[in-house]
């Protein structure tokens, strides 16, 4: 608990995220909330199970929605699906907040009226199209929901106006970066990304314009030629496997915005291979699953977050990022070679003495060795002549060197996760050390080989194109919700807080 209020009070203070215990629920970015004094711990008593525990009460001229979420895994073909899904009928509308220097952030609070009628839940620091689910009796307030935190915010001109459209990406909650108008979603670190794709692309070039050329045929292992083709097929294979990691959906488990929890799932919950709750994402997630701070998601059978990628390796692009690895160690491994070849035969020519400038040049009537030993060059002497010859070679080697043994290092242990049928986070977390944990995906070596590379990729539960546009139908009515006086304001402010200190079993 300690670490849940230290966290939640840095966040206050700071307006951001820091990296928080697998044992703890990440809060929102952007989004901050209340300090934790203010806040009570929740427990399966006091779970919202339908709208009337949002601290006020309502009578309400529209459908007041369910009174709990029913869950579905099914995809989302359409942006307009995505944003108005049939298990989550309590969104209605879309309000959208424009941040600007005169008007940085939003406030969002827990009762309709303004601060002094219970205080603030959060601040929204960027522009953002969110939900809501219904207005107050006086229709100049709106409750929003981001995830599975709710507040309620004010309609006007400078503030949170009515979307009547908005394009997909406007509401999207997470921390992705969309080009091409949308067709094209990387992950938070898309910069990282393409210092990558920087890297291996002059690092090819070098490798053709500089190194190559200077092999002669008495290459070790390949010809000039065939060095030129595996060079190329391996940067190929690799900035495709990179581009499929970046681009695609790790396997994303869209959040639930609502002020309604959703129904406790049938099966194991808590502990470390339960269903557990995720308070910014309102959904349990499944087993092996896990909510990611850098991209503010849930992602299903999460790995890691890998920051040179972009993205996140999950269920979905795990096995992609595995051959990247193979293609880019193979190639790392190719270039180091060839460096070292390449030094190799300059020091063997500054032994016979034929570098001119560095060592005094021969001729034909001169023995091929000198007769006085003290003049025989030392290997410390033909090692500097050799590297003060071939710098750029020397460079460029070392560097491959460093990322081939890091390359392979990272290869081995994906190998080794793959064959016991484990994950990047399990590992790291000792999951199923000295047994405590059974492992029931583990069906032996090569049938994990085979479930990992060769079996089919789960669909995507997220829109295929978010350059959609998304149009509503503005006739149906919206929820009109009622304060009723009630003394209870620390159960109400526990409710629309979310605290991260939910139940883990």
């Amino acid at each position: 608990p300690t670490n849940i209020y230290m966290s939640s009070i840095y966040n206050y203070v700071f307006g951001r995220i820091s990296m928080a215990p697998d044992n703890t629920e990440e809060p929102q970015v952007d989004f901050d909330q209340e300090t934790a004094t203010e806040r009570t711990p929740l427990t399966d008593a006091n779970l919202l199970e339908d709208p009337l525990a949002l601290g006020l009460t309502t009578t309400a001229t529209a459908t007041a929605g369910p009174t709990s979420l029913p869950t579905s895994d099914g995809p989302a073909s359409t942006a307009q699906s995505f944003y108005f899904p049939e298990n989550n009928p309590t969104i209605q509308r879309y309000y959208r907040f424009t941040a600007s220097p005169s008007n940085p952030f939003a406030a969002l609070h827990k009762r309709p009226g303004g601060p002094d009628n219970g205080g603030v839940t959060g601040l929204l620091r960027r522009s953002a199209v969110l939900p809501s689910h219904g207005t107050d009796s006086s229709s100049n307030w709106i409750l929003v929901s981001v995830g599975g935190r709710s507040g309620w915010a004010r309609k006007r001109k400078n503030g949170f106006v009515l979307a009547r459209q908005f394009q997909a990406t406007e509401g999207w909650m997470g921390n992705h970066v969309f080009f091409c108008g949308g067709r094209i979603m990387l992950g938070s670190d898309a910069p990282l990304f393409f210092f990558t794709n920087g890297l291996l692309v002059v690092g090819v070039l070098i490798y053709f314009t500089v190194l190559l050329p200077r092999l002669g045929d008495s290459n070790w292992l390949l010809t000039v030629q065939q060095n030129y083709w595996v060079t190329a097929l391996l940067a190929t294979i690799s900035l495709t496997m990179l581009w499929l990691c970046a681009t695609m959906d790790p396997g994303i488990l869209p959040a639930v915005s609502s002020p309604i929890k959703p129904p406790v799932p049938e099966g194991n919950l808590g502990g470390t291979l339960g269903y557990r709750y995720c308070s910014t994402c309102n959904i349990f997630r499944p087993p092996r699953s896990k909510h990611c701070n850098s991209c503010n998601v849930c992602v299903s059978k999460f790995d890691h977050h890998c920051p040179w990628v972009g993205n996140c390796i999950g269920e979905r692009n795990h096995r992609f990022f595995f051959v990247f690895l193979v293609a880019l160690s193979a190639l790392t491994v190719l270039t180091t070679l060839s460096c070292l070849q390449l030094l190799l035969e300059e020091y063997a020519k500054t032994a016979m003495g034929e570098q001119s400038g560095l060592l005094p040049p021969m001729n034909n009537t001169e023995p091929l060795y000198p007769t006085d030993a003290s003049e025989v060059p030392s290997f410390a002497r033909r090692l500097w002549a050799s590297i003060m010859s071939t710098p750029i070679v020397v460079l460029f080697g070392s560097f491959t060197l460093l990322c081939a043994w890091s390359l392979l290092s990272l290869l081995f242990f994906h190998a080794v996760i793959i064959s016991a049928a484990q994950t990047t986070n399990e590992r790291v977390r000792n999951v199923y050390q000295f047994g405590r944990n059974v492992n029931l995906d583990d069906r032996g070596c090569c049938l994990n080989w085979k479930q990992a590379l060769c079996s089919p990729s789960p669909q995507s539960r997220l829109p295929s194109d978010f350059s959609e546009m998304v149009i509503y139908d503005l006739s149906q009515p919206e929820t009109i919700w009622q304060q009723e006086p009630t003394s209870s304001d620390a159960t109400n402010g526990e409710q629309l807080a979310d605290d991260e200190t939910n139940p883990r079993s």
